[in-house]
């Protein structure tokens, strides 16, 4: 990790095109301008683990990371991935709880870091913020509650199914899928073989095409089919 120096002009230009403070005020945009730092962290590196004590709120300003919970046996779940724009680490700021997940780069990031103090002094400020933020951490409960539904009820080609047709629909501009097996195994709760192994017979049938770090889904009806089904 390492820290970039930009002004609290160029940092507040940044924060003002985030959704999550687009009804700031100017006065509170300088304030976290003034104390915010932009760090970069390297691919596969933690931003932070589960567990950690909060002591600051993040922003995605490039790169896409990747919110990891902790099984009991000693697996990570991909419970959500963020993007430029997007903030985390806030939840354990409002509730003095330690990090309730770990955050890890996915790749090359350049965060804003913004320290507790500040940020719940504005929180207390911006009634507007306030409900921003209960409502991204609605949202990501959703999601956390839809996954964990996939794990209790649907098998491991159901599970993977549904995430490669999200995928497939955020890389519509690419036309594929750039995720590795390794994190196309945590976002469903499996050892990469399992993974490794479903993909190969997908690709045999013909509903996937693989290579070079790269797949592209080819029949999403059959693989829609295969995530409808319960195990």
């Amino acid at each position: 990790m390492s820290e970039a120096r930009l002004s609290a002009m160029d940092i507040e230009e940044l924060l003002r095109r985030v959704p999550l403070f687009e009804d700031l005020d100017a006065a509170a945009l300088q304030v976290l301008a003034r104390v915010a730092r932009v760090q970069h962290f390297a691919r596969q590196q933690y931003i932070f683990y589960q567990d950690d004590m909060g002591d600051a709120a993040y922003i995605v300003r490039s790169g896409r990371v990747a919110i990891l919970l902790a099984t009991d046996d000693g697996r990570e779940l991909v419970i959500s991935e963020l993007g430029a724009g997007e903030c985390f680490g806030e939840l354990a700021l409002l509730t003095e709880a330690p990090r309730s997940a770990s955050v890890l780069a996915r790749t090359s990031c350049e965060l804003i870091r913004l320290p507790r103090a500040e940020f719940l002094q504005e929180l207390e400020r911006q009634p507007k913020l306030m409900r921003h933020i209960l409502q991204v951490t609605a949202e990501r409960l959703r999601a956390s509650t839809e996954r964990e539904r996939a794990l209790a009820f649907l098998d491991a080609p159901a599970r993977l199914a549904r995430v490669l047709l999200e995928f497939d629909r955020a890389a519509s501009e690419k036309g594929y899928i750039t995720h590795s097996q390794d994190e196309l195994a945590q976002h469903i709760g499996v050892a990469r073989q399992t993974t490794a192994k479903i993909l190969g017979q997908w690709r045999r049938a013909g509903w996937i095409l693989t290579g070079r770090g790269r797949l592209v889904v080819l029949d999403r009806a059959a693989l829609r089919r295969t995530a409808r089904q319960a195990p």
